[in-house]
């Protein structure tokens, strides 16, 4: 089953001798439970996919189908609405709420939703992620791979369908982004769900189960 499908999917930026492409007639399909790696330079489109994939950016045309529903077709609310319930983003900067505990940022985008957080759900993405013992610590009392465990854990707690992680391993070292790498995948494979992750490192692409590359807002390879 797909749970993304984009077709035809452009984004421009600016106009006439200023416009970019930020993708370029982009078409693609990832199935539901795949582990997807996309690389490329710097500039190349890859956050633009991924904020479009999130109903963060909106494109210029195509159509953009994901976990069944047509997100090009939403207005601003819907779109709030549908990110908040059906994806899970992960980015390079942690983005945790210092003055929260580890439990209260993991259930906050819940809350936020007028939801009550499934307890035991919680408690097994806490579980799996390595975080009972650290669940009522500030971020500033936690490492660096603690914290990408922390944002990992709140992206999902909703139960998305679709995880966007955006350089997740970047502000850490090798040994706990590889660890941060492998606690994602675990948890997307247990949970059933589908990632798609923008990394610049080709050992933790590798680890995914499809590699696409961009250059100039098109996929090459």
């Amino acid at each position: 089953m797909d749970i993304i499908t984009m077709e035809d999917v452009t984004k421009v930026y600016g106009e006439n001798e200023t416009r970019v492409w930020g993708l370029d007639h982009v078409n693609l399909t990832v199935q539901q439970g795949e582990v997807l790696a996309v690389v490329g330079a710097s500039g190349s489109g890859k956050s633009t996919l991924l904020h479009i994939l999130g109903g963060v950016d909106t494109p210029t045309s195509g159509r953009i189908v994901v976990d069944g529903k047509d997100i090009t077709k939403l207005d601003d609310e819907q779109m709030s609405v549908f990110r908040r319930r059906k994806i899970g983003f992960v980015f390079q900067a942690y983005h945790l709420i210092p003055v929260l505990t580890v439990e209260e940022n993991i259930t906050m985008p819940i809350l936020l939703d007028h939801r009550k957080p499934d307890k035991e759900y919680v408690e097994h993405i806490m579980d799996l992620l390595g975080l009972q013992d650290r669940r009522k610590h500030l971020p500033n009392q936690l490492s660096g791979g603690q914290q990408q465990r922390a944002a990992i854990a709140r992206a999902l707690a909703n139960r998305p369908s679709l995880i966007l992680a955006d350089e997740p391993t970047g502000a850490l070292d090798s040994k706990n982004g590889s660890e941060v790498i492998n606690l994602l995948k675990n948890s997307v494979k247990q949970l059933n769900q589908t990632l798609v992750l923008i990394t610049h490192n080709v050992d933790i692409a590798c680890e995914a189960d499809r590699i696409i590359k961009i250059a100039d807002g098109k996929i090459v390879e």
